[in-house]
């Protein structure tokens, strides 16, 4: 397999950053039965200090040629890899069609995600077609209240947050366009250590 860049016919930009493949490239091969690319969506709508709920829609494609029976097992594992909630959803999909399914699930006493502890959740998801293991994808999120109030700005679990960002473009300066994440790691420590909470 090649994969090339031709960027030829397209016009200069105001500066120039380089042309070609500057990013990884992941080739993924999945069974017929699968979670679509970036096919889970998290969100959650209840937080309280007892519990938090947690909604998953994931989007899971039959490439095959029939019809399938299958069973979608979601399990939410904490920061310590241990598990905090789980559900199970049958499904029947029809053959060439993404399909979506939701599940609720709970957390009890949620560890709330914040910019002095980023704490995350891991949802697992796996799809089975007769009781066989298809695919299985990784959902890291976390939980936390957000809310902006005309007269005041923005609240992050509850609490008052100053919103300090920048722009900050994808080049490396001179190390060039090309991804190097160490490089990229430390642009966001600086930006931490700068007071930065928030990037574009």
């Amino acid at each position: 397999i090649a994969v090339r860049v031709d960027n030829s016919l397209q016009p200069n930009s105001r500066w120039y950053s380089g042309s070609g493949i500057y990013r990884h490239v992941w080739l993924t091969t999945t069974s017929p039965i699968h979670i679509s690319p970036w096919g889970t969506y998290v969100t959650t709508p209840r937080v309280l200090a007892k519990e938090a709920s947690v909604r998953v829609e994931t989007d899971i494609t039959n490439a095959g040629q029939a019809t399938a029976n299958i069973k979608l097992v979601s399990t939410i594992l904490d920061h310590h890899g241990k598990k905090v909630g789980g559900r199970t959803e049958n499904g029947r999909l029809v053959a060439g069609v993404q399909t979506k399914v939701v599940s609720q699930l709970k957390i009890p006493s949620p560890k709330l995600w914040s910019i002095e502890q980023p704490v995350l959740y891991k949802l697992v998801s796996e799809v089975y077609h007769d009781d066989k293991l298809q695919d299985t994808y990784y959902t890291d999120f976390g939980i936390r209240t957000i809310a902006f109030r005309s007269d005041s700005g923005f609240y992050l679990n509850g609490k008052h947050v100053k919103i300090l960002g920048v722009c900050q473009h994808h080049d490396l300066g001179p190390l060039g366009a090309a991804v190097n994440t160490r490089a990229m790691e430390r642009q966001l420590e600086i930006m931490r250590d700068m007071g930065c909470n928030a990037l574009r």
